[in-house]
């Protein structure tokens, strides 16, 4: 079957609208996690710790009607716990990913517009960061950050922003570079700089309207990675904060719900399950949504250099 045919774009079409609706769907928990929500998250009620879903009933083991997914092992309602977890993807998606896209672009425009020792510095600088085991980099700067005033923002979210940012931002810097360097190639460019345009004139008049749809596609596309990078501190038991009390920002996560589910794992499989599958739902979504995004504003950008 040929790349442009009709069942090919059907399908890609099908599968961008389901990644949209369920984005949409997560937004929307995210966004009324306190209305939709039928407890409190962190409502303990000892005796009814360790409940299987309602609808989950074997012999001996009989789901409560008021907790939809069950409870956990102090008691705390599942669901509620699941539609928080939502928020707190989303809110460290809206903080992490522009806050690292900033700084690639920053690094990305200062080196490509730049003379040659800044250009070798950037090189340099990269190869440095790129070199380094970034989940283990990510750990490092956890471990550094939280121990100041600065880690308990937010209860966490700042760490782990820090955390994302630090790591993540060499690949769109190198993207912007790159691009950077063909526009400065453009007659266009050559004219403004003939007609004595200065370096922030070029950036914002030139440059950027250039490099936005890079920008939206990477954005995009490294959602996942962050939502999946906090995941994996919950699932491996790293602490954001060095306490951890109502305020905790992982108290509240998906990562979280997902450490807890390790050690109830018998009682009741879906605490751990059910986070499983929203991370992969919303990465996946998020991922083709990229991919669609990429192939309409440029099909010649590979994937690898997105991510």
């Amino acid at each position: 079957m040929e790349a442009g045919s009709p069942e090919k774009k059907s399908r890609i079409h099908w599968s961008v609208g389901l990644s949209i609706f369920i984005i949409v769907l997560m937004a929307l928990a995210a966004l009324f996690a306190s209305i939709i929500s039928p407890y409190d998250p962190m409502r303990m009620e000892i005796g009814q710790s360790n409940y299987p879903p309602a609808w989950y009933n074997t012999p001996g083991r009989v789901g409560h009607a008021d907790h939809l997914l069950g409870t956990d092992r102090f008691g705390r309602d599942i669901f509620s716990h699941l539609l928080h977890g939502a928020r707190a993807a989303m809110f460290l998606a809206l903080i992490a990913i522009p806050l690292t896209a900033l700084l690639g672009i920053l690094v990305g425009i200062i080196a490509g517009l730049g003379n040659k020792t800044t250009e070798a510095i950037f090189l340099r600088l990269t190869d440095i960061v790129s070199s380094l085991p970034s989940f283990m980099f990510a750990v490092i700067v956890i471990f550094i950050v939280r121990a100041t005033p600065t880690g308990e923002i937010f209860g966490g979210l700042i760490t782990l922003t820090l955390a994302f940012a630090l790591v993540n931002w060499v690949n769109l810097a190198r993207l912007i570079y790159a691009s950077v360097l063909k526009i400065k190639q453009q007659e266009f460019m050559e004219a403004a700089r003939s007609l004595g345009a200065g370096k922030l004139r070029q950036v914002f008049k030139h440059v950027l309207p250039h490099i936005s749809h890079l920008v939206i596609v990477w954005i995009v596309s490294n959602i996942p990675a962050v939502i999946l990078l906090e995941a994996l501190m919950g699932y491996i038991g790293i602490q954001i904060l060095q306490r951890t009390d109502g305020s905790s920002f992982q108290d509240l996560s998906w990562g979280g719900l997902i450490f807890m589910g390790r050690s109830n794992l018998k009682l009741n499989p879906f605490m751990l399950l059910v986070p499983t599958v929203c991370i992969l739902a919303i990465s996946m979504s998020f991922s083709i949504l990229g991919e669609y995004l990429r192939e309409r504003t440029n099909p010649q950008i590979e994937s690898s250099q997105i991510v």
